[in-house]
């Protein structure tokens, strides 16, 4: 399981050794409290909406699994911001190709192969932030749980998203690969999977 770089329309600057991975997650906001209170060098990635919350000035990086569907949010970016997408999309700078187990998905749905990343967006980041060279990789509000986002007040409504027994799969082996011990998740079922960060680790 590896993310491939494809194509890259500017260089892929890496600042320090640790990447802070800045999720949806309703934990993301005591997650972020906690890692920024450590005082650890990093720089800064973000899923989706996340990429707003960064209190330390402009996100390097922002993932999108769903690009296609992402192409207006990532153009309101700051320029400084290098934005990551799988496949080739306008507004995008980075095309990834990623590498993972299909677990049968085509065969029981009759999808297309290929047609479902399995894991989350948070993978997704995780697999190219390895990719570009970072050792350490925190997660931050990429929990994995059905607890809803962190910008909707919790509701019947707003709970989810149902999370299916391919992406525990793909994480889970994502967890018994070497470059999984580069990887800690501050919560949720990603934090069981992988293991809890602390400063000094």
């Amino acid at each position: 399981m590896k993310a491939t770089l494809h194509k890259a329309h500017r260089e892929l600057t890496r600042n320090h050794d640790t990447i802070l991975i800045l999720g949806d997650g309703q934990s993301m906001p005591e997650d972020l409290k906690t890692f920024i209170n450590w005082n650890i060098p990093h720089d800064a990635g973000a899923l989706g909406r996340a990429v707003r919350e960064y209190p330390h000035g402009i996100v390097n990086h922002w993932f999108n699994a769903d690009g296609d569907l992402s192409i207006q949010w990532a153009k309101s970016l700051p320029a400084e911001t290098i934005k990551h997408a799988m496949g080739e999309v306008e507004g995008f700078d980075v095309d990834w190709d990623l590498d993972q187990p299909h677990y049968n998905h085509d065969i029981i749905t009759n999808e297309r192969p290929g047609s479902r990343m399995h894991g989350s967006s948070a993978l997704f980041a995780t697999l190219a932030s390895l990719a570009m060279g970072y050792t350490r990789i925190v997660l931050a509000g990429c929990p994995l749980d059905t607890e809803g986002h962190y910008y909707f007040q919790q509701s019947k409504e707003t709970l989810g998203p149902i999370w299916l027994g391919w992406d525990f799969m793909a994480w889970i082996d994502f967890a018994e690969m070497e470059e999984a011990q580069q990887v800690r998740s501050m919560s949720g079922y990603t934090a069981k999977i992988l293991g809890k960060p602390t400063k000094e680790w």
